[in-house]
């Protein structure tokens, strides 16, 4: 494809360029010339005149030369720019268009992932409560099972102290009986203590599984493709100009916040002259030589 339309991409021709010895011969004799002067005297300062509205045509000279060679490379430059100009600009707005679109896309699917991802955080803590509850439900049951424990171990004790009493008193029948009521006082404590053993174990999970207890990530649906990647960087633009000037006022150290818009402060300065007066701004005149050709 010929992007290029020759034709219509007009080319002037360009004059040869001097050689460097000619431009610095003459910029050497007009430089020597002026550090050769030295004013002391009205005569004195009539030939500094004379010889500064001298160099003045030679730089017009070179001037006219200099942009003799570089005015039709300007517009050739030119030229070539306008060509280019429309397709470019359309190129451009294309790419901005579709990023905006794309951007607008990945946004919107970053935030249904971030309230999908709120829900089930939402979800998850709930859950840990509800565990978190039931934990302490079975705790309380594991502190039942722990008493139950310790009043079938005081009944073992009680039987076994009972049957002892009724063997030193040689009553058969009475030792018979106690020694009936340990065997089931001790089948009560070990029923109590695995009761108890086996409601903590389950008190153990379930604070485990609290503990743990998270939603998964929702991930955004935007597909990834290689190259194309979204980033947020840290900016900031001014909203309000008076308020970052109060801001700067009272904390002079980001003074450089602030840059001083020159043109309107000189124009002033001009309309006013000596009368202009704002704080921070020296007004002055500026003292200047001009100089026309002859």
């Amino acid at each position: 494809m010929e992007l290029l339309d020759r034709d219509n991409v007009a080319v002037a021709a360009i004059p040869p360029l001097p050689s460097a010895a000619e431009l610095n011969k003459v910029a050497d004799s007009v430089h020597a010339v002026a550090h050769a002067i030295t004013i002391n005297s009205p005569v004195m300062y009539m030939i500094a005149v004379e010889e500064m509205q001298a160099l003045q045509e030679k730089l017009d000279q070179l001037n006219t030369t200099r942009f003799a060679i570089t005015r039709p490379m300007d517009q050739a430059k030119n030229n070539v720019m306008e060509l280019f100009r429309a397709p470019v600009k359309k190129c451009e707005d294309a790419i901005a268009l579709l990023k905006n679109a794309i951007l607008t896309f990945s946004k919107e699917e970053k935030r249904k992932a971030q309230e999908a991802q709120k829900l089930a955080d939402e979800q998850a803590r709930q859950e840990r409560l509800k565990l978190e509850q039931q934990a302490r439900e079975q705790q309380a049951e594991v502190d039942r099972q722990a008493r139950e424990a310790a009043a079938a171990a005081q009944a073992v004790a009680k039987a076994e102290q009972a049957a002892q009493d009724a063997a030193a008193s040689g009553d058969r029948d009475a030792e018979e009986r106690a020694n009936a009521e340990v065997l089931a006082a001790n089948q009560t404590k070990a029923a109590a203590e695995a009761e108890r053993e086996a409601a903590a174990a389950r008190v153990s999970v379930t604070q485990s599984i609290a503990q743990v207890m998270t939603a998964p990530t929702v991930a955004s649906a935007t597909p990834k493709v290689a190259g194309i990647s979204t980033s947020a960087p840290w900016t900031a633009e001014v909203t309000s100009l008076i308020d970052l000037i109060k801001f700067v006022a009272a904390n002079p150290q980001y003074v450089n916040f602030l840059t001083p818009n020159l043109v309107p402060i000189k124009q002033q300065a001009k309309s006013l002259q000596a009368n202009c007066k704002i704080e921070g701004v020296r007004v002055f005149q500026e003292e200047r030589l001009n100089s026309r050709r002859k």
